[in-house]
């Protein structure tokens, strides 16, 4: 008798080598998806430092969210330099990060707007929910 086919075990067998196979694939692809998204953040607080060392060249002072810097030299021949940002959105040129990104960005400065944090906080709901990373005007980034 000539039987063809696979038997319960040769079965068994394959569909145990795909679980294996699935049980190392799948956490490898998570991470590497969470590094992505980590490297996305780092560019996006460059970019900001960035924009912001280009506000602070043209104004003299960092950019502040909210209300607008408190420049020593609020005007440089006879143009304002100081505008406002009524709609509390970032105001610096070219970052618009988009809403679909797993994390919030913010800034903050000091008082005399001498120096910046620009902040990166993973949103709730994302594989970065919690973790947080920021960059200052000294160009140091912590990851926390």
């Amino acid at each position: 008798m000539n039987k063809k086919g696979i038997t319960l075990i040769e079965l068994l067998v394959v569909i145990g080598i795909i679980g294996i196979l699935a049980v190392i694939a799948v956490p490898a692809y998570i991470g590497q998806q969470r590094n992505a998204t980590r490297a996305e953040a780092q560019s996006n607080l460059q970019n900001l430092r960035l924009l912001e060392e280009q506000y602070f060249a043209e104004h003299g002072c960092y950019y502040m969210t909210g209300s607008p810097a408190a420049c020593a030299d609020a005007t440089r021949n006879g143009v304002a330099q100081i505008q406002s940002n009524a709609s509390g959105d970032f105001f610096l040129r070219g970052f618009r990060p988009g809403d679909s990104l797993a994390y919030d960005y913010s800034i903050t400065t000091t008082g005399t707007a001498s120096c910046f944090t620009a902040t990166a906080t993973g949103r709730t709901g994302t594989r970065v929910s919690g973790e947080s990373m920021d960059i200052n005007c000294n160009n140091i980034m912590r990851v926390f």
